[in-house]
């Protein structure tokens, strides 16, 4: 049985990715490939859930990188990376996983 997949599930899947997409906003992209740099993931997603003014983003990201290491090193990490975006940000949602 097969099952139709919805635009809107079909746009959910497509930020789930290595590269970016041109659906990302700016501040999306640059999280985005700031990320990709430092850590090489094998799955990444970037959403600004601020409403489009850039103040907060969800990000789920998995790397190897993560491998070996606790889930707050994995914040740590990624917190490390954005330290400067973050200063501008009034929250951000955070998944990361080695797997």
């Amino acid at each position: 049985m097969f099952r139709s997949i919805t635009l809107a599930a079909r746009q959910h899947v497509a930020k789930f990715s290595t590269t970016a997409a041109n659906s990302m906003s700016d501040g999306e992209k640059h999280i985005f490939n700031k990320l990709t740099d430092a850590l090489t993931p094998h799955k990444l997603r970037v959403v600004d859930v601020s409403g489009g003014c850039g103040s907060m983003y969800a990000i789920d990201i998995s790397a190897k990188a993560f491998e070996g290491t606790s889930i707050v090193k994995q914040h740590r990490m990624v917190n490390q990376i954005l330290k400067d975006e973050i200063k501008d940000m009034h929250g951000l949602q955070l998944k990361t996983s080695a797997k």
